[in-house]
């Protein structure tokens, strides 16, 4: 497996309308489209069509070793075999890991483990756009 990118970093905060306008005026992001599904208030903040950070409002500030930092997403390349080649590796160190699937609805698996320092990575494998998904869009 390989890491294409990094897609984005969430955060939780407790101060949402400020930190969405932080975003938005200082930086120059824009608030975009953020999956109605997802049941608690937030923003997702965009660069160049890309929702680079996702906003999550809570209750109360969060303490711990990474703070308003939720996690970090990474893109992977998904070849055929990767996703369960990284559960087996994960399994073969030990390390305690979730899975979310999100098909059909998004083309997504994710693979959740938290580094050394506790801090929570997203691996996000997408699968390949169906073919009749390419030819409409060419």
């Amino acid at each position: 497996m390989s890491i294409n990118s990094l897609d984005h970093y969430n955060i939780e905060t407790v101060r949402l309308d400020e930190t969405v306008e932080f975003y938005t005026e200082v930086l120059g992001l824009s608030k975009g489209y953020r999956p109605t599904s997802i049941p608690i208030p937030g923003a997702w903040m965009y660069a160049s069509g890309h929702a680079c950070i996702h906003i999550n409002e809570v209750d109360e500030e969060i303490p711990g070793p990474t703070g308003p930092i939720n996690h970090v997403a990474f893109e992977t390349a998904n070849a055929p075999g990767d996703y369960d080649a990284m559960k087996a590796t994960l399994a073969e160190r030990g390390l305690q890991y979730e899975e979310a699937d999100s098909r059909p609805m998004i083309p997504l698996r994710q693979i959740f483990v938290h580094d050394p320092n506790g801090i929570r990575l997203e691996l996000n494998y997408r699968d390949a756009p169906l073919a009749a998904e390419t030819e409409s869009s060419a």
